[in-house]
């Protein structure tokens, strides 16, 4: 039998695109039932801080962890970091530089929305102000607030999302690379959410070998939105490739009702947690 704790190794906080500060989101958790949360904020380990102290108040066993961007053939995916050092200099010499992706891209993409007429000048000062890391996000709010979109998913739909007036590919570090600097901070490397990105059976079978390859050792079989038919595939995924499992709501906010806290499915016991060599 897996673990009866209430884990949730996948949450963000407004120190890169959630709503919540650390500290709140740690309560948050907490209130939900949540005993062993990992704080995984893209390409940031700024708030690790602020949560453990938090966690340490509450009694909630915070894991260090990060989700830091990567491309495979092309294609963007998320490699999450748990049980990372964040002091580790490597990995904040890496995460600064994922940082400058990031400011960078968000001006290039703000110059085109300028471009086709929207005050992109004023659209980026709006996302810069924002505390955490500049992400699309913050982007979709800001176009929302300034009244270009009549919702947040339509700043996607007509100008940020893939092949749209103002989208802008990502220019990521390759996926052995995340997994190294993951690995060399001492944090186990696990492929995010891998039932969304848009590959075909084959590709996907094929992402899951070069991961492996690469030194990933976990897959995140439950997270949120996932039907039990995609747990059910993970989870054979996981067990095929000598994959850990791992669990996660990737929360963001509040408002988002498909991914609440304390709320996920059970991992399949036919894969090994994560967490058990962690002593869960």
């Amino acid at each position: 039998m897996n673990s009866p704790l209430n884990i949730d190794l996948h949450m963000h906080s407004n120190c890169s695109d959630g709503s919540l500060r650390p500290a709140e989101l740690v309560a948050r958790a907490a209130a939900a039932g949540v005993q062993v949360m990992a704080l995984t904020d893209h390409d940031t380990v700024a708030g690790l801080d602020e949560a453990q102290r938090s966690a340490g108040d509450l009694g909630l066993h915070l894991v260090p962890g990060v989700e830091i961007s990567a491309s495979w053939r092309a294609q963007s995916i998320h490699v999450l970091g748990l049980w990372v050092d964040p002091s580790s200099a490597r990995l904040r010499s890496m995460l600064s530089a994922q940082a400058e992706r990031r400011r960078i891209r968000m001006r290039k993409i703000c110059a085109k929305l300028g471009k086709l007429g929207l005050p992109g000048e004023q659209l980026l000062a709006a996302v810069e102000a924002h505390p955490g890391l500049p992400t699309r996000a913050h982007l979709a709010d800001a176009l929302l607030a300034g009244g270009h979109v009549s919702r947040a998913e339509d700043a996607f739909r007509k100008y940020l999302g893939s092949g749209k007036l103002a989208h802008l590919a990502a220019e990521w570090p390759a996926v052995e690379q995340v997994v190294e600097w993951i690995c060399a901070a001492g944090g186990v490397a696990a492929l995010a959410h891998p039932a969304r990105y848009r590959l075909s059976a084959g590709a996907r079978r094929q992402l899951l070998t070069d991961f492996a390859a690469a030194g990933g050792t976990a897959l995140e079989v439950v997270t949120a939105g996932n039907g039990a038919d995609q747990i059910e595939s993970c989870a054979q995924m996981a067990v095929k490739h000598g994959f850990t499992g791992s669990v996660g709501s990737d929360f963001h906010k509040p408002q988002l009702s498909w991914n609440p806290l304390g709320r996920l499915a059970k991992l399949p016991d036919c894969v090994t947690p994560v967490w058990r060599s962690h002593g869960f």
